[in-house]
């Protein structure tokens, strides 16, 4: 069946990929970003999923999200999180020129804690914002209530206009 062939080209690539060959040899290259063999060994399980792997698949999400019938997306990069923590806002303003994150349907802010990768998902339409965590006990309603004034000062710079708090739920899940 042709499901079945395009399996086992796919498998064949894998095993392509993951096979034998120079760590440093470059398996793909787009935004700017050139994944190696050793970032592609880094999905393998227990291993520690590196940073430009992250990048990659969140420009990846953000491409597909051009294409009619996905929900527009904005991908943040793996950094920005530690920025926001450490910044103030004018010193953020570059990461979202010429992007209307009010405009978009969903929000991604990939975030490393102690070398440990979660993912925040902030819902426009919904008005949530939702922190994941695989391992993490307890809540981090904190990194929700730091994006969450983040987009307030967005608002209020970008759209001259207060963002209401009390409409958006808070999530750590």
């Amino acid at each position: 069946s042709p499901c079945n062939c395009l399996f086992q080209d796919m498998e064949r690539e894998i095993k392509k990929t993951f096979g034998h060959g120079k760590p440093n040899d470059i398996i793909s290259s787009a935004f700017g970003i050139n994944i190696t063999r050793e970032d592609i060994c880094t999905l393998k399980n227990g291993c520690w999923l590196n940073s430009d792997v992250v990048h990659f698949y969140m420009n990846l999400l953000r491409e597909r999200s051009m294409k009619q019938g996905y929900p527009a997306v904005h991908a943040f990069d793996p950094f920005f999180y530690n920025m926001l923590i450490t910044s103030d806002y004018a010193e953020l303003e570059d990461w979202t020129t010429g992007i209307d994150l009010f405009k978009k349907d969903i929000i991604l802010v990939p975030l490393i804690l102690e070398e440990h990768w979660t993912l925040v998902v902030i819902d426009m339409r919904k008005k949530t914002i939702k922190y994941f965590d695989s391992v993490a006990e307890g809540g981090r309603q904190d990194i929700c209530k730091t994006l969450l004034k983040y987009l307030q000062e967005e608002s209020r710079e970008k759209r001259h206009l207060e963002l209401d708090c009390s409409e958006w739920t808070l999530y750590s899940m």
